[in-house]
């Protein structure tokens, strides 16, 4: 299992409009959407990447099986650079940890606490 900010060098083994499925050297398959090959627009996949081309990539997601998301994107926003970027301190298996939204944690609570207030403007 990798960690979160992980630089790691993939082989592409696969190449669809929607992404990017590539394949380490343990053998674990992974995909790197098309929105995080480049932080420009891609018209055609195939003419941007080749199948066993190696590419450098940045660990988004890792369930910790045998799948992985990765960013080449990421990557190059930073320059290679993730050191003065904030890391999760913790992952979990079989739990999605993301970069962003993380203070958001407010779940059906404040719905809950609007709900009679709403019931009873409804009633009149």
């Amino acid at each position: 299992m990798y960690k979160l900010g992980e630089i790691l060098e993939v082989k592409i083994v696969g190449i669809r409009d929607y992404g990017l499925f590539i394949q380490d050297k343990k053998g674990r398959k992974g995909l790197i959407h098309v929105s995080e090959c480049d932080n420009q627009y891609i018209r055609n996949m195939h003419h941007a990447f080749d199948i066993g081309e190696k590419v450098q990539a940045v660990v988004m997601e890792d369930d910790g099986n045998r799948r992985f998301a990765l960013s080449i994107r990421a990557l190059k926003e930073t320059k290679g650079n993730l050191s003065k970027y904030p890391r999760p301190i913790n992952f979990y298996v079989n739990h999605k940890h993301f970069w962003t939204k993380s203070h958001y944690d407010a779940g059906f609570k404040p719905l809950a606490e609007h709900l009679e207030g709403w019931k009873a403007e409804k009633l009149k």
